[in-house]
C-alpha cells in the first residue's frame, strides 16, 4: 500500500514531524510504501477564487503554476493520505491552510446531484498536535470532516496529540501513531 504523509509543519523536526516518524516507521515495518510530502519545501500558493479548476474533470484544473499540482498527483496515486499539522490559533497552520484551499480543484461536477472528486473513496486521517489540550483542535477536525465530505474521501480517523510540551509527549505519540497505524492497516 502507498501512504501519503503531508506535513503541515513550518517545523521540520518539530512534534508534529517526531509523531510523523513514529507513523512511517511502523507503516514502514509493515511493508508499506510511504512518501512523506513537507508543504514547505513547496511552493503552494492560496486558492484565488477563479472556479477555472471547474473546467477538467480528469486532472486537476488549478491555473496557478506551482508545485500544488505535484503533490496533488502524489495524493491521486497513493492508497492513503495521512494530513498532519500542529495547531495554530485553532486551525491548520499558514503553511498547509494554501493547499487545503486548493483541494477544491480536486472536485468533479462541484455543486451538482453528482459531484465527485478525484481523490474520492480514498482513505483519509488527520494527525493533530497541539501544545493545549485535545479540544483547541475541535474546529480543525471539523474543517477536515467537511473537506473530506466535500472530497467523497473515506475518513478513517482524526487524532490529537495534546499537551505537546509535556515530558511524556513521545509515549502518547507512540500510542496514538499505533492506533493510527492499525486503522490504515486494516
Amino acid at each position: 500500500m502507498k501512504v501519503i504523509t503531508i506535513l503541515g509543519s513550518p517545523k521540520k523536526n518539530g512534534k508534529t514531524a517526531q509523531a510523523l516518524d513514529l507513523l512511517e516507521g511502523n507503516l514502514i515495518a509493515k511493508g508499506h510504501e510511504v512518501e512523506r510530502i513537507p508543504v514547505t519545501d513547496y511552493q503552494i500558493n492560496g486558492c484565488i477564487g477563479c472556479f477555472s479548476c471547474f473546467r477538467k474533470k480528469e486532472e486537476p484544473g488549478c491555473i496557478q503554476k506551482d508545485d500544488a499540482m505535484f503533490v496533488f498527483e502524489r495524493m491521486m496515486q497513493s492508497d492513503v493520505i495521512v494530513y498532519a499539522s500542529p495547531i495554530y490559533s485553532f486551525d491548520f497552520t499558514a503553511q498547509m491552510k494554501p493547499l487545503i484551499d486548493r483541494h477544491l480543484c480536486l472536485t468533479i461536477d462541484f455543486g451538482q446531484p453528482l459531484q465527485t472528486s478525484l481523490i474520492a473513496n480514498k482513505r483519509v486521517a488527520l494527525l493533530l498536535t497541539c501544545g493545549g489540550p485535545a479540544d483547541v483542535a475541535d474546529l480543525t477536525q471539523e474543517s477536515f470532516r467537511r473537506s473530506m465530505k466535500l472530497l467523497h474521501g473515506s475518513v478513517i480517523g482524526n487524532y490529537v496529540i495534546a499537551l505537546g510540551s509535556s515530558p511524556d509527549f513521545n509515549s502518547r505519540a507512540e500510542g496514538i501513531t499505533d492506533k493510527l497505524t492499525g486503522a490504515i492497516c486494516i
